[in-house]
């Protein structure tokens, strides 16, 4: 969608003409499509008008992404400091009470849609706990005169936390840091469960090869048979399933954004799919589509120079 159609009013016959000759809607799909590519290339993706944001579609994304882009940064860390320890802890546990506990709770989180986990989470500690923020990213009363923020965005970043730590703007930084923290904990359970469970069962299959035996065998401490030894080569599982795990977290953010009415590309693309946006809705999936690919490929790269297994001709 190349024009914002909240700024045209009723339209002649004529108007209508003009416009189906200037941007080809006249010409048939395949010729449309090399016209929409060609306007792509030179960063022209056209309008958007939601209720949330109306006008360039380059403009939405340079809003949006940055909130979405430190979403999914703290989500990955969070996701990376319980999953690793946990994946780990239910392999040298194996068949233990905690091992067990540890796996029906990670089938149950690999099972359970992400909106019941916003929603148990949002109970919890936002109605009964009265802990955290449930919605938005800051708490506006705190915004009332600050110069760095203007017409529901934060400069110079867009991304509260960090302008208003860049401003020294302290009681800003921690309320936004509490607002997104629910939002992050409920998209680091739902991609951790599947971290847990890939990293068990390599760890598995690693403490019965032959060098870990070894290593034992020498009288090393067991926690250096585990963490030096066995551990570095179990990751490799969880490495290369690291796409997916993007994967997760893309679908997973636009679901998070929209219960927690976290202002990123994934609540604007929920946005223009309900109010039938077809300019967010293109460039929304593109841009996560350029995320996966982008995520994919350069895994493949990495582990065709680092690992001799697979390493390029």
């Amino acid at each position: 969608m190349y024009i914002n159609p909240r700024l045209t009013g009723p339209a002649r016959q004529q108007q209508i003409q003009m416009l189906i000759e200037k941007f080809h809607l006249n010409q048939p799909l395949y010729v449309q499509y090399f016209y929409w590519l060609d306007a792509v290339l030179h960063g022209n993706l056209g309008f958007t008008a939601t209720s949330f944001f109306s006008g360039p579609v380059t403009q939405a994304i340079e809003i949006f992404f940055p909130n979405t882009a430190m979403l999914a940064i703290v989500a990955g860390i969070l996701t990376w400091l319980m999953g690793i320890p946990l994946g780990t802890w239910s392999a040298v546990r194996r068949d233990k009470p905690d091992d067990i506990a540890i796996r029906v709770i990670s089938y149950g989180l690999y099972g359970m849609p992400i909106y019941l986990i916003a929603f148990a989470l949002i109970i919890i500690f936002g109605v009964y706990l009265k802990a955290l923020p449930i919605s938005g990213t800051v708490n506006t009363a705190l915004l009332a005169g600050v110069s760095w923020y203007r017409d529901g965005t934060s400069y110079p970043t867009h991304v509260i936390l960090i302008d208003a730590i860049i401003h020294r703007d302290w009681p800003v930084a921690l309320s936004a840091f509490e607002h997104l923290l629910l939002p992050a904990f409920t998209l680091a359970l739902a991609v951790m469960a599947g971290v847990i469970n890939i990293l068990r069962a390599s760890m598995l299959e690693v403490l019965d090869q032959d060098y870990v035996k070894f290593a034992r065998s020498k009288g090393l401490p067991e926690r250096v048979v585990i963490n030096k030894h066995a551990r570095p080569t179990a990751m490799f599982p969880v490495y290369t399933n690291f796409a997916y795990t993007v994967a997760g977290m893309l679908s997973g953010v636009v679901v998070v954004e929209d219960v927690f009415n976290y202002p990123g590309i994934g609540y604007w693309l929920t946005l223009a799919m309900e109010e039938n946006d077809m300019g967010g809705i293109m460039a929304g999936t593109l841009l996560f589509g350029l995320i996966f690919i982008t995520v994919s490929l350069v895994l493949d790269i990495v582990f065709a120079l680092k690992d001799p297994r697979v390493r390029l001709g």
